[in-house]
């Protein structure tokens, strides 16, 4: 099966074993703590590795990056210091080799963002009229570019559009989190 994997399961794993995010998941999910949430994507990335093809998007370094640092601008981390949002950047753009060596260790393909991805995004209705936000809408079109049978998500709005959405060979994307992923691979 082609998986793609949205941001958010990306997060799960860092908040779960890298330094730097820690405190970016927080809260539940849908009735499960973030250790919880950490152990799926663990495990549905061995999944992936072992019998499966994974992909996302190179989308996820910026959204990773941005969300580091914004949680940063909320902290301690640097306040009162000359050229603290440098320091900030600093901490937060670790978080985009970390993600690469996950993406390496997994076998996960991280996808290219380009002209023709826009085009696809742009073609598909159904995200504009369900209000579909660009990163989102960008992500969708990546999967349906890379032809994937099942959407890994976090986002509730993305795990809404399951069974409206079709890839490149015309069967029905499955949005879910990556505890139905678990079930279904």
């Amino acid at each position: 099966m082609n998986v793609y994997l949205d941001t958010g399961i990306f997060l799960d794993y860092l908040c779960g074993s890298a330094q730097a995010v820690p405190t970016l998941r927080k809260g539940l999910r849908r009735g499960r703590q973030p250790q919880i949430l950490f152990e799926d994507a663990k495990i549905l990335f061995k999944k992936i590795a072992s019998s499966h093809l994974g992909a996302t998007s190179c989308l996820i370094y910026y959204e990773l990056e941005e969300a580091v640092f914004k949680e940063l601008i909320h902290t301690s981390v640097a306040r009162g210091i000359d050229n603290a949002s440098t320091f900030r950047v600093f901490i937060a753009r670790s978080i985009v080799p970390q993600t690469k060596i996950i993406a390496d260790f997994f076998s996960i393909s991280i996808l290219d963002l380009t002209a023709a991805t826009v085009k696809v995004q742009l073609k598909c209705l159904d995200l504009q009229i369900k209000g579909i936000r660009a990163a989102d809408a960008l992500h969708v079109a990546s999967a349906i570019i890379f032809d994937a049978d099942i959407f890994v998500s976090a986002d509730q709005d993305l795990l809404k559009l399951d069974g409206t959405i079709k890839n490149n060979s015309g069967t029905d994307i499955k949005f879910c989190d990556t505890d139905m992923a678990l079930t279904i691979l």
